[in-house]
């Protein structure tokens, strides 16, 4: 079972891929039958670009696209870890969730798959990527929302907190709502991977999801 998590700040070396990294290393890397990759964002610079003022040399646009695309096509869940900036979620991963609709990515690569969101924070935010993301994320996306998140607030502290989830600290348990979610998450894949096709043919027939 292939997860993606998708490291979603466009700033190389962010805290997201971080907290990404740290994520896969104690739990994915732990789960059994599980294949993990990292998208990192701050490598597609054309994800700011796709919807903005159109260039005369497209190449390494659409190679970039196809790259991604096919990224999010493999998978059979996902994985957002979003910084809040200023209250709102990254331009990138905005543009990331348009390419995703029907009309642009040729189909719907992320159509009922599973989601789940973790929100960062260097200081006591996180909550709002939450809200936004489940505010509007799947209406054309199709994506499936896990009813769990996670927030980690003062993110350089949780990285610097030793992996124990099952003890009661703070950290430990931010910890564990994270490995919670994610074994959902592995559940949720495995059983929505047998009528996937059948739902995403029935999401092509109103594809933009009012």
């Amino acid at each position: 079972m292939k997860i993606l998590i998708i490291s979603a700040s466009q700033r190389a070396h962010s805290n997201s891929l971080k907290a990404s990294n740290f994520i896969k290393l104690n739990v994915l890397n732990n789960l059994p039958d599980i294949d993990s990759s990292i998208l990192d964002l701050s490598q597609y610079p054309f994800l700011l670009d796709n919807y903005g003022v159109e260039k005369e040399d497209k190449r390494e646009l659409n190679q970039n696209k196809e790259d991604v695309l096919s990224q999010l096509y493999k998978c059979d869940a996902v994985v957002f870890v979003v910084p809040e900036w200023g209250g709102m979620i990254p331009p990138a991963l905005v543009n990331l969730l348009l390419l995703c609709a029907n009309g642009s990515a040729n189909g719907l690569p992320l159509g009922h798959k599973p989601a789940f969101a973790i929100g960062i924070s260097t200081s006591s935010g996180g909550s709002n990527p939450i809200s936004l993301l489940k505010a509007y994320a799947a209406k054309n996306t199709h994506l499936t929302w896990l009813p769990l998140h996670a927030i980690i607030q003062n993110v350089d502290t949780f990285l610097a907190t030793d992996w124990a989830p099952n003890n009661d600290s703070r950290y430990n348990q931010v910890q564990s709502r994270v490995l919670t979610g994610l074994t959902a998450l592995t559940l949720y894949a495995k059983q929505l991977k047998t009528v996937r096709k059948e739902l995403v043919e029935l999401s092509k027939i109103h594809p933009f999801g009012q």
